[in-house]
């Protein structure tokens, strides 16, 4: 039997994976180090339709904050159950969330964006369904 998980991380890793600008992917103890430079951490949700909420606990947090030191780009996946992936830097999710323990919520319109907000407000502007995984390769 598969594991909910390996099913979720798998769709978003098999995605970065695919991409010609891929040239390795290394599991790490609570993510993956895509091309020996991004840190990518991947969250999911079961849920069929939206919105999606993800929560972040201090650990997490704290967890994330010290793997800057080690890797400068982190990229944090919100895996909306079947419906997309919505890739977002660590930074602009430690600004929702304003560095505390909290939730993320991406929600989406038929046909359109992700809507992405925290207890610190919205996102500004949407996120584009082709953002993943370009996200994770471009500057």
């Amino acid at each position: 039997m598969i594991d909910k998980q390996d099913f979720y991380h798998g769709a978003a890793i098999l995605r970065v994976v695919e991409d010609a600008r891929c040239r390795s992917v290394n599991k790490l103890d609570i993510g993956f180090l895509v091309n020996q430079e991004t840190f990518v951490y991947l969250k999911y949700r079961t849920k069929s339709r939206t919105p999606w909420n993800f929560q972040f606990g201090s650990d997490e947090i704290e967890h994330l904050n010290s793997t800057v030191e080690r890797f400068p780009k982190i990229v944090i996946a919100f895996i909306c159950g079947g419906d997309g992936i919505c890739g977002l830097s660590w930074l602009q999710v430690k600004e929702l969330i304003a560095n505390n323990a909290g939730w993320i919520s991406c929600s989406r319109k038929f046909n359109e964006q992700y809507g992405v907000s925290g207890p610190n407000g919205n996102l500004k502007g949407k996120v584009s369904l082709q953002q993943w995984p370009n996200i994770v390769f471009d500057e």
